[in-house]
């Protein structure tokens, strides 16, 4: 063999020996973004039911998360920039990894981006979008603080740490723990451990059951819906309405808290349990089965009135701005109570 050959021999085993390169083509999208096109890692043969979501601080954009019977978890994103130069936009790009890695229990998804980044405090950004596929009844542990979630399950557990981004999250079996502020927050179909708090933003809930613990609801400066409801409730919130509907109230410590907005809550099941109903300055609606039995102690302050309609009642007391009723056996006890100026309205409701 001549040298001429075995060089070319030893030049083409070390290109061989190379760890491969995927490059990132990135194309405008628009005058002054340009963008990757979509990449996807899987990850086979999970070991674990928990997947933890990371991103840095210093980056945003948007993640959906969906469920399969695979045992696999599988991304698909696409990493953008917010620049008027393409050259700037890649060093940007580039500077943006998501990786996935198993780890003990699971798997880790991180997605990281230089601290303080490039783009940080000037009009340009950079932010990723992406498309996560887990395992059924996998536990999520989401800390993202500038990524809008919209997740649906089934899942174990959803965690959010707390964010500043629009969270949808639907089909939990077990807990669910959501914090954010000034962003819309809509849940549905949940079971089990429940808390959920925003601010300055709507927070909707939809067909909700509250296993053996309370479940808990907050909202400063915004409504709180809650339709379909079985368990134990607590609910406050400030200057915004509350409006409860197709609620079963179970055990003792159900409690309801306005302020400065209307309340109302239609009850369509109840034995035993016991709710309380307290606003401040606005009116309470309430709505109970036309043959419901329970004990009711309602009051309110000076020029404001009680009204009960399409009710069967007894007295027990009568005041001018108390009263207390017991409707059939009075099983139930209701409490509902209004400190300011505001009405409290009772109203019985045909069995559907």
């Amino acid at each position: 063999m001549n040298n001429r050959i075995l060089g070319v021999l030893v030049f083409s085993v070390f290109f061989l020996s190379l760890p491969a390169v995927h490059s990132q083509e990135i194309f405008r999208v628009k005058e002054g973004v340009y963008s990757t096109n979509s990449i996807t890692t899987t990850m086979r043969n999970i070991s674990g039911n928990k997947v933890n979501i990371e991103s840095a601080s210093t980056l945003w954009g948007k993640l959906s998360i969906a469920t399969s019977a695979k045992n696999e978890i599988k991304i698909t994103y696409y990493k953008t920039a917010k620049t008027d130069s393409k050259s700037t936009a890649i060093d940007y790009i580039d500077l943006i990894a998501v990786e996935l890695h198993k780890v003990a229990g699971g798997v880790r998804l991180q997605m990281r981006a230089s601290n303080p980044a490039p783009w940080s405090g000037t009009n340009e950004s950079a932010w990723v979008e992406a498309e996560l596929t887990v395992p059924e009844h996998t536990s999520l542990d989401i800390d993202a603080q500038y990524f809008r979630i919209d997740a649906n399950g089934p899942f174990s557990e959803v965690i959010v740490a707390p964010s500043l981004e629009r969270i949808d999250i639907a089909d939990v079996t077990g807990r669910l723990d959501v914090q954010t502020a000034n962003q819309r927050v809509s849940i549905a179909d949940i079971t089990g451990d429940i808390s959920v708090s925003t601010s300055h933003a709507a927070l909707d809930a939809y067909n909700i059951v509250s296993d053996d613990k309370q479940a808990v609801f907050r909202n400063e400066y915004g409504d709180i819906t809650i339709d379909g409801f079985i368990g134990e409730l607590n609910v406050k919130t400030s200057y915004g309405r509350i409006d409860i509907s197709g609620y079963q109230p179970l055990r003792k410590r159900n409690i309801i808290r306005g302020q400065y907005g209307p309340v109302s809550v239609d009850i369509n099941r109840i034995t035993d349990a016991q709710v309380v109903i307290a606003n401040r300055f606005e009116d309470i609606d309430l709505g109970l089965p036309a043959d419901i039995s329970a004990m009711l102690t309602l009051a309110v302050s000076e020029d404001s009135k009680i009204e009960v309609s399409n009710l069967l009642f007894q007295t027990d007391l009568v005041e001018q701005n108390r009263l207390s009723l017991i409707a059939g056996s009075g099983d139930a006890t209701i409490r509902g109570t209004i400190r300011g100026k505001g009405n409290i309205y009772v109203r019985g409701m045909e069995n559907k």
